[in-house]
């Protein structure tokens, strides 16, 4: 069985733009890429902005870098949307939505299945914020957002929390509980659940997990099981989001993969890395390069040549 490893590209799109970070990340060794989107010059409001074009303009242009990606032989497997999660800020809120909008839309002609759309978060709601606006508002937040991706063929993924670095404290969906519950309530609405899935960010468990008897990102995993199409894969020391490549940080990588078996993940091994947390600014290729190899080794040491 061929199991694909891919990294989130946004770093090289940075800095290289969108078609040579492809052509990057093949020359290096991926099988697959999540493409990022979020990124903030991508907002409708900005005259210059992709964003702020018609529909029809921006699916020529994402169809454009899928044609790319497809004569490399690379697999755009997921994207990545918005970041910030509704704010209880109805003009915040209603930009966050069109932008988000525009991330599905570009999620769908780039041929991904998956786009990750960040839950509402204490980094900005504050770390006391009520329990029953939080989860109101993550159900408001995606349960717009959810039509979308059913109307353009997509489906969104929630991620896994951390904590808000701003507050010294776990974020609010950060804790498992409160995550599960959350993701509970908006995939078993209507036809939800077709369209709605998680992904688990193994660094931001990792960092959830000195609060509050937080379970370890493979128990998250078992947690979570069968619902889990996507994977942020990334390590650190469980005090900072360091997204360094496996093996670097704290983590228990074979217990990752051991639970991954569990719940019978057969998706991407896809990483989100901090490309210079090794060597600086100037060796992101080369740390890209590493990260892809450390995961193949990985793989190689857990399943043997079938990986």
């Amino acid at each position: 069985m061929k199991r694909l490893v891919g990294f989130s590209l946004g770093g090289l799109q940075h800095k290289y733009g969108d078609k040579e970070a492809l052509t990057i990340a093949k020359r290096i060794g991926a099988d697959a890429v999540d493409f990022g989107t979020e990124f903030s010059y991508n907002d409708y409001k900005k005259p210059d902005s992709l964003y702020s074009k018609s529909d029809e303009e921006i699916i020529a242009y994402y169809k454009d870098i899928k044609a790319h990606a497809d004569s490399l032989g690379l697999v755009i497997s997921q994207t990545h949307g918005r970041m910030e999660g509704f704010r209880n800020n109805k003009e915040l809120d209603h930009d966050l939505i069109e932008n988000a909008r525009r991330d599905l839309l570009a999620c769908s002609a780039l041929g991904a299945k998956y786009c990750v759309i960040h839950a509402v978060t204490s980094i900005f709601m504050g770390p006391d914020a009520d329990p029953e606006l939080m989860h109101d508002l993550n159900f408001e937040m995606f349960n717009t957002l959810i039509p979308y991706a059913k109307e353009y063929g997509i489906i969104i993924a929630t991620e896994t929390f951390g904590d808000a670095v701003r507050f010294n404290a776990c974020d609010f969906f950060g804790n498992i509980d409160e995550f599960i519950k959350s993701y509970k309530r908006i995939s078993e609405y209507g036809d939800n659940k077709d369209y709605f899935t998680i992904c688990v960010d193994t660094g931001h468990s990792n960092k959830a997990s000195r609060y509050n008897n937080n379970p370890s990102p493979a128990d998250v995993i078992r947690m979570l099981g069968s619902d889990i199409s996507v994977l942020h894969l990334n390590d650190n020391d469980k005090m900072t989001d360091q997204h360094k490549i496996p093996l670097t940080g704290n983590i228990d990588w074979n217990d990752v993969l051991k639970a991954l078996d569990e719940v019978g993940y057969n998706g991407v091994y896809n990483m989100e890395l901090a490309l210079d947390s090794i060597g600086g600014k100037g060796l992101e290729i080369e740390s890209a390069e590493y990260g892809i190899k450390v995961m193949r080794n990985l793989l190689k040491l857990h399943y043997g040549e079938d990986a």
